[in-house]
């Protein structure tokens, strides 16, 4: 339910005079190639990208960044008003309990009653804390039906990062570099995948010489070999070569990696009880060679980490995440994008307001893009 708020605060911005992405929207538009759900995921992608600066979900619901309520139409005692206009996060919350989905159901009416009540008694932080999983870097799920081309959405991506990142080098909000994680468990998910990537025509999202320009510059990796390889007395990880002949990574621009995580990256990472350990005191030679991988990806500048369904497989999911939020300590990674077919959990969740009230959500909290299956299925065909 959050991306209702983030749709709505983005069509917002893109029909108000601070957006400064309308011409190139329209150009997206004109060429045609790209479909109806790529070019509206592309609309929230630039909107969280530029509007928002990349920031993490947490933080944006605090700062009252997809706010869109108009807390003076709204039935409020004088002090409850004066209270939600002074703390944007509070306002977010009192928006978010009172969205309602399709089957015409409220998130939370008791919540809506409390913060029209009292709306000092709860602590907004806390709780955009815990909804998206305490973490403090930025993390962005698209959620589309398979068929809807979410590996050219992925390549779209890339290419609008690259654009506005060669014309604003220093600016965090843009990505550099890339590394894709396939599907876990499938085998010859990765080949394609790259491929798939490779043959983008990013004209059809940038204009030229642009779209020619960056595209010249991408360097692709295939991080695939599982084994490792002996030439000499000294065993070789041979895709921590493919990523150390990029070095020095300084001015590294342009690299997309493509891998399977539980492959490559998990390997040698035992979960067990929730805990993760990554061998990092290790003697083993299996487990240097797999430590030396992470931490050699980890080094990559501005890199965004995508993510396509590894919500799948639970175990390699805590892994993933482990090493993903191993890898954000160095301040190195810009965003991770998560891409999944549908954004709903096994089970509902709650979310702890107070001591006697919680909230209960059953979709992947930090979904920003949603396009229904139902909505695709007669443009898919």
């Amino acid at each position: 339910m959050f991306y209702q708020m983030i749709t709505n605060a983005r069509n917002r911005w893109f029909a108000s005079p601070q957006c400064a992405v309308k011409d190139l929207l329209a150009y997206i538009e004109r060429a045609g190639q790209m479909r109806d759900a790529q070019i509206d995921a592309i609309k929230t992608y630039l909107f969280l990208k530029i509007g928002c600066a990349c920031k993490p979900l947490s933080g944006l619901f605090q700062e009252g960044a997809f706010n869109t309520l108009d807390l003076q139409a709204v039935e409020l005692s004088g002090a409850a008003r004066e209270y939600l206009v002074g703390h944007p996060g509070a306002a977010a919350l009192l928006e978010y309990a009172s969205l309602r989905n399709d089957a015409g159901e409220q998130v939370s009416k008791g919540l809506e009653e409390q913060l029209r009540k009292a709306p000092d008694s709860i602590d907004s932080r806390k709780f955009f804390q815990d909804a998206f999983y305490g973490i403090s870097y930025t993390d962005y799920l698209f959620s589309l039906p398979m068929g809807a081309g979410k590996t050219y959405l992925m390549a779209a991506f890339i290419y609008l990062d690259l654009y506005f990142a060669m014309n604003e080098q220093e600016n965090p909000a843009f990505a550099h570099n890339f590394i894709i994680f396939a599907p876990s468990g499938l085998k010859s998910s990765v080949v394609p995948s790259l491929k798939t990537i490779q043959k983008f025509d990013p004209s059809w999202v940038i204009p030229e010489p642009s779209a020619s320009n960056i595209k010249r510059r991408l360097s692709f990796e295939v991080l695939d070999q599982g084994k490792t390889a002996s030439k000499s007395n000294k065993t070789k990880n041979p895709n921590v070569q493919k990523i150390a002949s990029h070095q020095p990574f300084t001015e590294l621009f342009g690299l997309v990696a493509v891998t399977n995580a539980e492959k490559v990256i998990l390997d040698r990472i035992e979960e067990k009880g929730g805990q993760i350990s990554l061998y990092d005191e290790s003697d083993d030679k299996k487990d240097r060679q797999a430590n030396e991988l992470r931490n050699l990806i980890g080094k990559l500048p501005a890199l965004s980490v995508f993510i396509d369904e590894v919500h799948h497989a639970v175990s390699d999911e805590i892994k993933l995440r482990s090493v993903v939020s191993r890898w954000t300590e160095s301040g190195a990674v810009n965003s991770v994008i998560g891409f999944s077919g549908t954004p709903y959990l096994e089970k509902a969740e709650k979310i702890t307001v107070t001591d006697k009230l919680t909230v209960a959500t059953a979709e992947i909290t930090n979904t920003v893009y949603y396009y229904p299956l139902v909505d695709g299925v007669g443009n898919f065909l």
